[in-house]
């Protein structure tokens, strides 16, 4: 007989950072080491929606990034989808992931519209 593991966690919902469609996004493992902040509904270390992301898989508000996050992340499940062409709610993304965008992350990414 196996013991299986089973945890229910209720979340309130998904941030919409996307003003409207299109978008094309790409999947990315991001890198936790030097992540701080906490999820209040498990405790793990999450990466916010609309954080930038570098080719590292770590939070870049600079030249350096090559994505915005669309979705939050958690450390439990390290895989996310960054935003390559987007319109953007920047309002939004910047509140829900507490950075405010860096001239150097608008022209990094030409294809994302920060609206």
């Amino acid at each position: 007989m196996s013991n299986m593991q089973y945890k229910s966690v209720t979340y309130a919902g998904d941030v919409q950072i996307l003003k409207r469609p299109p978008f094309e996004g790409v999947p990315i493992t991001l890198d936790f080491s030097e992540v701080t902040a906490k999820d209040t509904a498990t405790g793990l270390k999450v990466v916010k929606a609309g954080t930038p992301i570098g080719s590292n898989g770590k939070a870049a508000n600079t030249s350096s990034a090559i994505g915005i996050l669309l979705f939050d992340v958690l450390e439990d499940r390290p895989q996310g989808t960054i935003l390559k062409k987007a319109y953007l709610n920047t309002a939004v993304a910047e509140s829900h992931s507490g950075i405010s965008y860096d001239d150097a992350v608008k022209a990094a990414l030409p294809m994302v519209v920060f609206e």
